[in-house]
């Protein structure tokens, strides 16, 4: 028995080859320039992914979608709203981007503070003085800090000196939890649920947004490939989605895949042994 391997690198990357690559760069497809052949005395052919880069650069601050953020101050009644930059927020660099843009509106900094409350999982949104109000318009971020579309905060009225005030829901600022990748180079993929979408690898994210996410399995899993027998492919789509298979954004990061093919042949039906 003789074991062989093709092994695959691909990306998303114009530099690597990828032809019709989508807006948000999670899908691409590729011609490869040989011809990738199976020989019909293979067995046992197998598809797993060795190793995947994966920019963890999807938005969740989206331009006219939910950058919107609306502070009112009485005596004189000013209503002030900012625009943030789209971007991957967390906690820290919300409350910066939102304070920064006050201060570009001719505000003071510091009137607002957005925190996280690590035993609610909730945002406390606390105000510094007297006469002050926040709106969450429909094109706010509510849903990332976990307040209600229209919600005022104070809902009676202006504050009357420092106030703070928990969202009524649990922060939501990335609902992706998983990197999800796929090929048409197999008919099933990884079972999900009740059915099956091409998927070949499941992806942890381990790191802090705008860091690049590794992928590289101890055991990666094993994925029949048994369609390929003497046949053959010389073109291949891959794409990414999120674990609930949903497209992403990546922001104009590319992403990369290293696959390999597996199967064994006989030695006596090798013809390179004739």
């Amino acid at each position: 028995m003789q074991n062989r391997t093709i092994p695959l690198f691909v990306g998303s990357a114009d530099a690597l080859g990828a032809i019709n690559v989508s807006p948000g760069r999670d899908r691409f497809d590729v011609q490869f320039k040989h011809q990738v052949i199976f020989p019909p005395e293979a067995k046992n052919i197998t598809l797993e992914v060795n190793s995947a880069t994966i920019w963890w650069t999807v938005l969740n601050i989206k331009a006219g979608e939910n950058d919107a953020f609306r502070f009112i101050t009485d005596n004189p009644l000013v209503t002030t709203d900012i625009i943030l930059e789209p971007g991957l927020y967390d906690v820290s660099s919300l409350n910066s981007g939102v304070n920064n843009q006050l201060v570009n509106a001719g505000l003071d900094s510091g009137l607002i503070t957005l925190t996280g409350d690590n035993a609610t999982q909730k945002i406390l949104l606390t105000f510094s003085a007297l006469d002050q109000r926040v709106e969450w318009v429909p094109t706010s971020f509510f849903e990332l800090t976990g307040f209600e579309s229209g919600q005022f905060v104070p809902a009676a009225g202006f504050t009357t000196g420092p106030f703070s005030e928990l969202a009524p829901n649990v922060a939501n600022f990335s609902d992706v939890s998983n990197f999800i990748v796929h090929t048409n180079l197999v008919q099933r993929g990884i079972p999900q649920g009740d059915s099956t979408h091409q998927a070949v690898a499941i992806v942890q994210i381990t790191v802090p947004p705008g860091s690049q996410q590794t992928f590289s399995p101890f055991n990666p899993i094993q994925l029949d490939g048994h369609q390929w027998r003497n046949q053959s492919f010389n073109q291949a789509s891959f794409w990414i989605t999120d674990q609930l298979n949903r497209p992403l954004d990546f922001n104009g990061e590319d992403f990369t895949v290293t696959l390999v093919f597996k199967y064994w042949v006989d030695e006596h039906d090798d013809p390179s042994h004739e």
